[in-house]
């Protein structure tokens, strides 16, 4: 947009508002403005000028240094909402917390004995992530409503539907047979051709023959 036809904008838009602009003021504004797009240019008056009210002004006539301050602020409101959009957070920064099985609780990483992660992690590492994601989904089934014990006094059939999460080493363990249980593991082929259900407290072979796919 033209020097003329901006500046004459920017003073109408002032004069809308019963604000007279200084002719340095004035100036200011217009090279300020120079720069921005014709479609937000209505946009941006109207900010400055609501932030020129919003300053403690003796008259309607507005000095230089009030349009700087008023410029000012818009831009920092402006930088503040970009800040608020957009954030970048490094994957170290973001906390991390392990669970602890003997306190019951998830504590952060750095009350713990776990070592701290590095971008290039071992084959331990890579062990330990598996270990620690079925951890996480074993405490959230496990606070599930259908594997949480019966409340005292509940009706019959509540306590009825509730079921129990069982571990491997107790189905090894175990010297009579078993009817209906759940495990929560990993499927994995520990050897060719043989499947295996794997958790933290071992593996029991799997007989898949009756097996029944959906």
């Amino acid at each position: 947009m033209a020097t003329d036809k901006l500046k004459s904008k920017v003073t109408s838009a002032f004069k809308m508002h019963g604000l007279v602009l200084r002719a340095e003021a004035s100036r200011y504004l217009t090279e300020i403005l120079q720069s921005v797009n014709e479609v937000e240019l209505e946009d941006v008056i109207d900010s400055i000028i609501d932030a020129v009210e919003k300053q403690p002004l003796s008259s309607n006539m507005i000095e230089l240094l009030v349009v700087e301050t008023a410029v000012q602020e818009c831009s920092r409101s402006s930088d503040e909402s970009i800040e608020q959009i957009f954030n970048i957070i490094g994957a170290f920064d973001v906390p991390r917390y392990v669970y602890h099985a003997e306190r019951k609780k998830f504590l952060p990483l750095a009350m713990t004995s776990h070592p701290v992660p590095h971008l290039f992690g071992t084959a331990k590492d890579k062990a330990e992530l598996f270990r620690e994601r079925y951890t996480i989904l074993q405490q959230r089934t496990h606070r599930h409503e259908l594997f949480t014990p019966p409340v005292i006094g509940a009706h019959p059939d509540e306590s009825r539907s509730k079921f129990q999460l069982k571990t491997v080493e107790t189905l090894l363990g175990s010297t009579a047979k078993v009817g209906e249980v759940i495990v929560l593991g990993m499927l994995t082929q520990l050897k060719e051709g043989k499947y295996f259900l794997e958790d933290p407290t071992g593996a029991v072979q799997l007989d898949l023959s009756k097996a029944i796919s959906l």
